[in-house]
């Protein structure tokens, strides 16, 4: 069933579906080539960015720098949970921030600590969203499937929509 929502509905419909996967897939156009390598979400705040760490010496920060658009990809096959986040990249210079985001699993990535003089944070201001989820048991899906292909019908592929953000 499709379902949209908007503002600050469609920022807590992205926090509550994103949370629980904290893996995504950060997509850019590079050289004219999609391009994407897997991040670890460290928050979603209140407006609906989404926030990371990275090394000053990569391709994600010379594309925030320009402000490209990237995507999100979030994917969580075992529930039928999936999020296609749109937005802005930028790298945000705050010593505040780094604090607020910082956890034990970052040093694996900056043995500096907050201090790292490597560490950028990056953040991604969402600008859009899709998402397609199913509560139903893969069980559930299946016979759902097998109804469709038998009747001629659509299959119910549970909830789906837009997560407007701007």
């Amino acid at each position: 069933m499709e379902k949209d929502f908007e503002d600050n509905q469609a920022i807590k419909k992205l926090k509550s579906l994103a949370e629980d996967i904290r893996f995504c897939m950060y997509t850019t156009i590079e050289d004219g080539k999609i391009v994407s390598r897997p991040m670890t979400t460290l928050d979603i705040d209140a407006e609906g960015n989404v926030w990371f760490f990275t090394s000053r010496h990569t391709e994600l920060v010379s594309d925030a720098r320009r402000g490209d658009t990237v995507t999100l990809i979030y994917s969580d096959p075992k529930n039928n949970t999936y999020l296609s986040v749109s937005g802005t990249a930028s790298i945000v210079e705050s010593e505040h921030r780094k604090e607020e985001l910082w956890n034990l699993m970052s040093k694996a990535w900056f043995p500096g600590g907050k201090d790292d003089p490597d560490l950028a944070v990056l953040r991604v201001t969402t600008q859009e969203a899709a998402y397609w989820d199913s509560t139903s048991s893969k069980m559930v899906v299946f016979f759902s499937m097998l109804k469709a292909v038998i009747t001629g019908t659509t299959p119910d592929g549970g909830d789906h929509g837009k997560l407007n953000l701007v």
